[in-house]
């Protein structure tokens, strides 16, 4: 069969929640670490991970879950956060008490909403907004549901409008019609509450820090006082580091997930994408009746990529080259993969070679540079500078010149003095600038002398936290490198 490798549809759309949910579901691939934020019987989970690693097709995944378990259908709202501010802004406090009992609101003013439209009420979304205010205080040992629906009867008056504005078309009596879903149970179905990017355009501040930890202590509090409701959220993993500190996030703890993913996981991940788009194109084929991703993986990759690719003095399989040129998440490795499919179509190429990757590697690192830029400049101001000074440089170093070249190119230029704070600490050396691009993955570790297959040859932050740490053992014998995917457009050499 002949992949049609320019086909954007091939490797899947790079934001999950925009993804066709079918088509999502038909190249998911699940882990074990998934297993209890996929599992309803647990009220609350939280799913952390680094952006492209997969936490809003995650989300997904659990709604597709839900709708399609057996048995009466719960009401699924899925959101993010600007849905929430819509209804009401934030308080600008960081008092934690005001601010949970603010998430507490818009989160069963949303849910008042959505059982509005649920249950056929001909309401504006502005009308429907005004009941947003009910206080959950008294809420604790009631259904949630229930105890919302009540809210809602209250806001009907018996000419069958709501209290403040009249419907702008005729419309049946509100208050009889909930009576009677409610009394034939129609609204005993659980509600569950799906944020996801709660971090969204999030700084490192006290206040930003109060009001991100007061929404998991609200989330926390509501499932434990009050029943009928589940939440799940996702959250990114620097974020939720940068809130390990803040008031009871211990307790939060408990009901987390982090998403990582393993090199064969990776390489499931990148065969289904494949066969996943086989199935959908030739749903007949011998490939697609008869093949799956645990027995034919090689093969199905082998479709669409060239078997073995040079690799330094060796050769290595697609799948490994894409991870380890896209810092192994699955997004980046998608996009990678559809940029350089589209060299390969237009050099009317059957596979994709490891040229028309390396082609894709200018603008792929253009775009990888942007989302570095995003993802961490909240933990220091000045990251777009410091990244600049190794340009035309090195991309290895040994730890002695790692601090060289930052102390050089960086602070000797931009001036101690003018140096932000690093991850919310007042800056004092090049050994903690370092570690802060370990952290948040423009270095890794190289171990190549220690490889093997038990030991990967590169070393995240997520694999080991504890170097450049601790003087005794700051590189426990490594190199460090330059992250591959933004070695070219850095042009380092």
């Amino acid at each position: 069969m002949k992949i049609e490798l320019d086909d954007k549809s091939l490797f899947g759309n790079d934001a999950g929640e925009d993804e066709d949910e079918s088509v999502l579901i038909s190249y998911f691939v699940d882990q074990l670490a998934f297993a209890d934020f996929l599992d309803p019987a647990h009220r609350l989970w939280i799913a952390n991970g680094r952006k492209g690693t997969g936490k809003s097709a995650l989300l997904v995944r659990f709604a597709h879950n839900l709708r399609t378990a057996p048995g009466r259908k719960p009401i699924v709202l899925h959101l993010v956060p600007s849905n929430l501010v819509a209804l009401k802004e934030p308080p600008q406090t960081d008092n934690h008490a005001l601010l949970e009992n603010y998430w507490k609101q818009v989160i069963c003013g949303a849910i008042n909403m959505e059982l509005a439209r649920d249950i056929g009420f001909a309401w504006s979304d502005n009308q429907m907004a005004l009941v947003e205010t009910a206080e959950v205080a008294g809420f604790t040992g009631r259904n949630l549901v229930s105890a919302l629906l009540s809210r809602l009867i209250g806001k009907v008056s018996l000419g069958g409008v709501l209290e403040l504005a009249p419907t702008p078309r005729p419309t049946p009596n509100h208050e009889q019609l909930l009576a009677r879903i409610d009394r034939e149970g129609g609204l005993h179905r659980q509600v569950w509450f799906l944020l996801d990017d709660i971090d969204a355009k999030y700084q490192n501040s006290a206040a930003q820090q109060a009001l991100i930890s007061s929404f998991f202590s609200a989330c926390r509090n509501l499932v434990k006082e009050t029943s009928g409701v589940g939440i799940r959220a996702t959250v990114r993993t620097d974020v939720w580091a940068s809130l390990t500190n803040a008031e009871d996030m211990d307790k939060v703890e408990q009901y987390r997930t982090e998403i990582v993913w393993s090199a064969s996981q990776q390489k499931t991940i990148l065969s289904n994408r494949i066969l996943a788009w086989i199935r959908r194109t030739d749903p007949e084929c011998e490939i697609a009746r008869l093949w799956n991703n645990r027995d034919h993986a090689d093969a199905l990759i082998e479709y669409a990529f060239v078997g073995r690719m040079k690799w330094g003095a060796s050769v290595a399989p697609a799948e490994h080259v894409l991870r380890v040129l896209a810092g192994g998440r699955p997004r980046w490795i998608a996009q990678l993969a559809r940029m350089a499919g589209v060299n390969a179509a237009r050099d009317q190429k059957d596979r994709i070679a490891l040229h028309h990757i390396t082609q894709a590697m200018g603008e792929f690192g253009r775009r990888r540079l942007a989302d570095l830029y995003k993802e961490h400049q909240y933990q220091f101001a000045d990251l777009k500078r410091l990244v600049e000074s190794f340009s035309a440089g090195p991309r290895r170093y040994t730890t002695e010149e790692l601090t060289r070249r930052i102390g050089e190119h960086y602070i000797k230029r931009a001036g101690a003095k003018n140096i932000p704070a690093v991850d919310g600490v007042p800056f004092r050396d090049g050994v903690q600038i370092a570690r802060f691009l370990f952290k948040c993955g423009f270095i890794n570790g190289n171990n190549a002398a220690k490889a093997s297959l038990a030991v990967p040859e590169f070393v995240t932050f997520d694999a080991r936290p504890d170097l450049l740490e601790v003087d005794t053992n700051l590189d426990d014998g490594m190199t460090w490198e330059v992250q591959p995917a933004y070695r070219n457009i850095l042009q380092t050499t």
